[in-house]
């Protein structure tokens, strides 16, 4: 593949002319990805670096499909030579078949991350547990999410971060456990129970297994993550509260064809129903349609509508429109999950 105004074929490269890809800052041995826009016989458009590029291409190529590519050249020309590519994430067989196993052992025996946090705090209510539990538990409570108006979008990925879910991969970049991450936080818990003798009190196997059934239901977002890490699915751990009982967060992104477009769903499970949005972002203007399950719920949707455009006002993100609507919102049919963040476990 060749790219620039005056392209040639070079088989499984891209031969990119030294004036256009000047603004790239390019090295030898540099690993990109590009994507493809469009394929019109040998003639193929595709992104790099947010810059438009044309190239020919004996190779088959399909609009949507991201290639990665190695530097392997930056004078005269530079030569972006097309590395072989495997789907990110797919386990191997051996993997693949102790992932299935250990996800048929997990599955019976684990319970919502949520529903497991609003029962510790029964037992942290109970007055039978060790000070040093006690104390634990009403330290790893206090850490929680706790939603608001105020909440930056660096707090919601530092709350991401620390879901449980990234453990693991930040163990394996920086060898020293996060002090913040639930699951961590859960795992020394566990800990502290079982070295507590039982004959201490009565609460101690009770606790235990409600540590094991909630770290459970983490490790299975983390099979499911490692199965397919383009479906990751979030279920927010929130400090409980009477008024937020679930978070899940969408995000999806359409870039085969023009004009590029991002979305983000976030549903969310309150005490006084199910009210979903979503969030359209494209042509540098959001749109943002919402839904609720009951009317009670809409109307006051409704009322704080002039706020919720006051504050996008505010934050200077422009706003296109924003509605309510009939129909729960449903992702775009040809908008793809984005992983959040790599995850290796």
């Amino acid at each position: 593949m060749a790219i620039g105004p005056t392209s040639t074929s070079i088989g499984g490269s891209l031969n990119l002319g030294q004036t256009a890809a000047q603004p790239l800052k390019l090295s030898v041995g540099q690993m990109l990805s590009v994507t493809v826009t469009k394929v019109e016989g040998n003639q193929v458009n595709f992104n790099l670096a947010g810059r438009s590029f044309t190239a020919t291409s004996q190779q088959s190529l399909q609009a949507g499909q991201q290639l990665d590519v190695k530097v392997t050249q930056t004078k005269p020309n530079v030569i972006l030579q097309i590395q072989p590519r495997t789907a990110p994430g797919t386990p191997q067989p051996n993997t693949q078949q102790a992932l299935q196993t250990a996800y048929r052992q997990l599955l019976p025996n684990q319970m919502p991350i949520n529903q497991g946090l609003q029962q510790l705090v029964q037992f942290s209510q109970t007055g039978l547990l060790p000070s040093n539990i006690q104390s634990h538990i009403t330290s790893l409570l206090e850490q929680l999410f706790k939603p608001s108006t105020q909440t930056s979008a660096k707090e919601l990925k530092n709350q991401l971060l620390s879901s449980g879910l990234f453990l693991e991969n930040q163990l394996g970049k920086t060898q020293k456990p996060p002090t913040n991450d639930l699951k961590a936080r859960l795992l020394q818990l566990l800990q502290m129970t079982q070295q507590t003798k039982a004959s201490d009190t009565t609460e101690m196997p009770k606790l235990a297994k409600l540590l094991s059934q909630t770290l459970n239901r983490i490790t299975l977002q983390q099979i499911q993550a490692i199965e397919n890490p383009n479906l990751l699915n979030i279920q927010l751990p929130l400090q409980p509260n009477p008024y937020i009982d679930e978070m899940e967060i969408d995000i999806r992104r359409q870039a085969k064809e023009t004009p590029d477009f991002w979305e983000v769903i976030v549903n969310l499970t309150l005490s006084s129903g199910e009210l979903s949005s979503k969030l359209m972002f494209m042509n540098d203007e959001i749109s943002l349609s919402l839904w609720a399950d009951n009317t009670n719920l809409e109307q006051r949707v409704r009322a704080g509508l002039p706020e919720l455009q006051a504050s996008f006002q505010q934050a200077a993100i422009p706003l296109k429109q924003v509605f309510i609507t009939q129909q729960k919102p449903e992702n775009h049919p040809q908008a793809q999950k984005v992983a959040l963040i790599d995850l290796h476990v």
